[in-house]
């Protein structure tokens, strides 16, 4: 989670410069048409910089679309010691404690909610992506900004469950 927010914080740097960037090129246009004097303004220069600006965001999307498909491989893993679990211990035989209080299938469970909070931001950071550099509208713009920055599909709650699952794990003490 650590990485994610660190990824997130640079990409929506770079999402706030391209945004501001097109803001800028909106005011422009409009002062344009309305026949007003152009100021001395290099737009190739602009679009070089949109240009490294979209880059660098598509490479922090990539990193965090890593970061992603690790939480499903995570999940992934505990469904099979659940299962493991299931069948070595079917037909009356005790389940061995693995954690301090949680079963397995909670660990998975939680897993699998978390792994799809994060799947549904990488959706919706993929269509932000798809879409900032090439929005005409500025409180649309703003409005994918507000949508990385806050990142809608990730709970609150996201924070106490990988708390709790540290703390069973004894990788945070008691």
């Amino acid at each position: 989670m650590l990485r994610w927010e660190s990824c997130n914080d640079t990409a929506f740097s770079a999402a706030s410069k391209i945004v501001n960037l097109k803001i800028s090129a909106l005011s422009y246009e409009k002062m344009l048409s309305d026949g007003a004097e152009p100021a001395h303004e290099n737009p190739g220069k602009d679009k070089e910089e949109l240009e490294r600006l979209c880059s660098e965001l598509l490479e922090v999307l990539e990193k965090m679309q890593q970061l992603q498909q690790k939480m499903e491989k995570l999940t992934s893993t505990f469904k099979g010691v659940w299962d493991l679990e299931a069948y070595q211990c079917s037909g009356g035989t005790p389940k061995p404690i693995l954690f301090h209080t949680w079963p397995t299938m909670l660990f998975y469970e939680t897993s699998l909610k978390m792994s799809e909070m994060y799947k549904k931001e990488i959706c919706l950071k993929k269509t932000i992506v798809g879409e900032i550099a090439h929005t005409a509208e500025q409180d649309l713009l703003m409005v994918y900004l507000s949508c990385w920055l806050y990142q809608p599909y990730v709970e609150s709650s996201i924070k106490v469950l990988l708390e709790s699952m540290l703390l069973e794990t004894g990788h945070r003490p008691l």
